[in-house]
């Protein structure tokens, strides 16, 4: 018969339970190390930076608990905008373990995110947000390690950590351009991989391994297409105007301007009203940057390098970013097709 750390099996189902436990804890230690690997150290380091929410959906079939990450010293928490938040019912747990009552800020109903306030006087251990200090937050490829943190299945109640998923980036995906992902309020480019966001892991953070924050975790995306589940990450980057907005009362008009703006050529059809319409082009000039790439009316505009661009506003606040002489990759829809292409961006004429 094999042995067993010295004892048969058999030896050791006849000690009593008492015993058998005692010389199996002292065989198989569960006492947590320290962090040895580069990879466990910048785990180590991020969790502090997320935590569990738990609330009440007052429906069967949605869970009542997801994640979030802290984006401020404030006490701001930046998550998924999902049923179960409820005034006066939801509760933000930290990383040491503390429950404290939250209080729901207005959503971005274009992104599906919300924040989420804490009283920062009544919390005893550190905040540890991670935005403004976010680096390049957004910058992803294919092919790049990940890990996605976030309370899985709410293995975590209090202090316990949350929990980690490996994997790589897969590609991207651009729920307005037809991808038929239902479920999904967030219309810009998507972060795909197979990190997996277990029930519970949404809201929580998708990460590099050397700790660059570059996505917010989704639900799973379920594609009727190819009948398959994804897991999906909203960029970093989408998501700072956001927060800008809220936190800080910044107006998302409000954009870095250069002295002198890039001119594109392309008139866009933005009718008047509350919400900016997509990026249609109702106008290409000729001779500009536009007609030079083949853009023709109709086309809708989609993406200026990395930068999703939903609505006008949104293209008019991305092109704001370039000075004339810079090279941009656009990206434009025309019926079915997606088509892509660098221009450099000109001077408008007097």
């Amino acid at each position: 018969m094999r042995a067993f750390h010295g004892l048969s099996v058999a030896a050791l189902l006849a000690l009593p339970l008492a015993a058998r436990t005692q010389d199996f804890g002292k065989a198989y230690s569960f006492a947590e190390r320290a962090p040895s690997t580069a990879v466990e150290r910048t785990i180590d380091a991020l969790l502090p930076s997320l935590v569990k929410i738990h609330g009440a959906s007052g429906l069967a079939t949605i869970d009542a608990y997801a994640s979030g990450v802290l984006v401020s010293k404030e006490g701001h928490v930046l998550t998924l905008d999902q049923i179960l938040l409820q005034k006066d019912r939801t509760r933000v747990v930290l990383y040491d373990g503390s429950v404290h009552p939250a209080e729901l800020l207005p959503p971005d109903q274009t992104l599906g995110i919300r924040l989420l306030k804490i009283d920062p006087k009544l919390v005893q251990c550190e905040l540890r947000p991670l935005w403004p200090a976010i680096g390049d937050a957004g910058a992803f490829r294919s092919g790049q390690f990940v890990v996605s943190l976030g309370n899985c299945f709410r293995l975590a109640e209090f202090s316990e950590k949350v929990s980690a998923t490996f994997g790589v980036v897969v590609g991207r995906a651009n729920t307005a351009l037809r991808y038929r992902m239902s479920d999904v309020k967030y219309d810009g480019d998507l972060i795909l991989t197979d990190a997996c966001n277990n029930p519970g892991q949404y809201g929580g953070g998708l990460f590099t391994l050397d700790g660059r924050w570059i996505g917010l975790n989704m639900r799973l995306l379920d594609s009727k297409e190819t009948n398959t589940m994804l897991s999906a990450a909203i960029p970093a980057r989408d998501l700072l105007p956001y927060l800008d907005e809220v936190i800080h009362g910044k107006r998302r008009e409000e954009v870095t301007v250069v002295k002198e703006p890039a001119w594109f050529g392309a008139v866009l059809f933005d009718k008047a009203g509350r919400q900016s319409p997509p990026a249609y082009i109702e106008r290409v000039v000729a001779g500009s940057p536009a007609a030079t790439l083949g853009l023709r009316v109709d086309d809708m505009i989609v993406r200026l390098d990395d930068f999703s661009t939903r609505t006008c506003r949104e293209y008019r606040e991305i092109l704001g970013k370039f000075a004339p002489g810079q090279k941009v990759k656009v990206t434009w829809k025309r019926g079915t097709q997606v088509l892509t292409g660098e221009v450099e961006l000109g001077k408008e004429p007097k």
